[in-house]
């Protein structure tokens, strides 16, 4: 569909800014940059920025880890961390690209000298937009996350990332299983699916501590109970975990629904 217009951007985001609950608070809590492609590479991420700034909301971005152009300095990589409740890097292979390990190192080396400098050492007072750190109110520096999308080609990482993400102070990791559309290529099934068992079996080692960290959060779609009754492929969700958040397209149009196959196949069917 394109680019989105500024325009269509800007109308959605005060459109819900404004919205209020009985008691007057705001009923929007942050701004994601869709994950269908790049957002730093969004022409107009600059004024997306300078927008929710402006408006009092922060970003929840998901990035690839490339930081093209300025991003890749440690001042807008501070701008980031300063306008964002949460930043994720992906991680989907290992090879994916030169410099991937070195951008997450430099970004929370950034993130630590910003959370000394404010005096807001703890992770979860750096998520709350309305915490006091060390007497500054409102101070806010994102948490840096790994989002991984598991796969049957990086299983034998997770320990590897779980050390190394302990290391060097990342916040919280993100795992997620790996998810393949309907009409998927029974090539890909078979490069990428993971089986029950081989989730159960990791999962199960996550409760047992073998990749404890204690600095280290793990949450994800890995351990969401009944995930596939939610949202399975060709499924109904009876409670929908996503109720509260809603898809604006570059059109305009919104959609309260993230199931891939039902926006994807669904509509190629229909």
């Amino acid at each position: 569909m394109g680019e989105m217009p500024f325009e269509v951007a800007r109308a959605a985001i005060e459109k819900y800014a404004a919205e209020r609950d009985a008691s007057g608070k705001r009923l929007l809590r942050e701004v994601i940059p869709s994950t269908m492609g790049e957002p730093l590479l969004y022409s107009h991420f600059d004024e997306l920025l300078e927008l929710c700034r402006a408006l009092g909301i922060p970003l929840n971005l998901t990035t690839n880890g490339t930081f093209p152009g300025k991003w890749g300095s440690e001042d807008a990589m501070g701008v980031l961390l300063r306008s964002c409740r949460d930043i994720k890097v992906s991680y989907l292979a290992s090879e994916q690209f030169d410099g991937w390990k070195a951008n997450v190192e430099k970004l929370v080396r950034v993130r630590d000298k910003l959370r000394e400098k404010t005096g807001c050492e703890d992770a979860d007072c750096a998520m709350d937009a309305d915490a006091d750190c060390a007497g500054i109110a409102k101070s806010r520096i994102a948490t840096v996350s790994l989002q991984v999308t598991l796969h049957k080609k990086n299983l034998q990482k997770v320990p590897e990332l779980v050390e190394w993400a302990s290391a060097i102070g990342v916040d919280r990791i993100k795992w997620n299983k790996v998810v393949l559309l309907s009409s998927a290529l029974q090539m890909l099934r078979e490069m990428y699916a993971l089986d029950d068992a081989s989730l159960e079996s990791l999962r199960n080692e996550f409760r047992a501590g073998v990749f404890s960290a204690s600095n280290v959060k793990h949450e994800g779609s890995l351990f969401f109970k009944n995930c596939a009754d939610q949202c399975a492929v060709g499924g109904k969700c009876g409670a929908c975990p996503f109720a509260d958040e809603v898809w604006v397209w570059p059109d305009g149009h919104e959609d309260h629904c993230p199931n891939p196959e039902k926006r994807w196949v669904g509509e190629r069917s229909e």
